[in-house]
């Protein structure tokens, strides 16, 4: 059965809620570490104010992944926030399902996306001990352009 890549809806909120739980659960691999429900997957990545998309992986009825973008925050009040015209990424991929091509299928579609919305850089904030982040983003195009402590920020131009 072929992978598909569609746009989330709130009928895969319950099935990412339990994705991304799992991963929270294994640590290491994401900064949340408070569990999600449907509604808070809703509020976050699906539909939040600020969203551009939000792609599912789906095989057969098992969802795989899914990959949110939004603008960056410009009333951000922490430490250097990203200028106008600044997204910001996140992926999620079932841990039994890393190195089969989710992540890169949902970025083909994440990517196309921020091109229409006119994005002009995308920051992807990775934690300094998820390697397997790090490479997936650095392979999908993505370069590294600053580093604190805990994490690596990469960058990537749709345009």
């Amino acid at each position: 059965m072929a992978l598909e890549i569609r746009p989330a809806t709130q009928s895969d909120a319950n099935g990412m809620a339990r994705l991304l739980n799992e991963i929270i659960s294994i640590g290491g691999s994401t900064a949340y570490r408070q569990p999600f429900d449907a509604q808070g997957i809703m509020d976050t990545f699906v539909s939040p104010k600020r969203g551009i998309s939000c792609f599912v992986a789906v095989k057969g009825s098992q969802l795989l992944g899914f990959q949110a973008l939004e603008w960056a925050d410009p009333d951000w009040p922490g430490e250097e926030p990203l200028p106008p015209g600044w997204a910001l990424i996140a992926t999620y991929v079932d841990p039994h399902a890393h190195k089969q091509g989710v992540g890169r299928a949902l970025f083909a579609k994440t990517a196309s996306a921020a091109k229409e919305a006119g994005v002009g850089f995308i920051d992807a904030t990775i934690r300094k001990e998820n390697t397997g982040g790090q490479a997936y983003y650095q392979g999908v195009g993505f370069r590294d352009y600053k580093a604190d402590a805990e994490t690596v920020s990469k960058v990537y131009a749709p345009a």
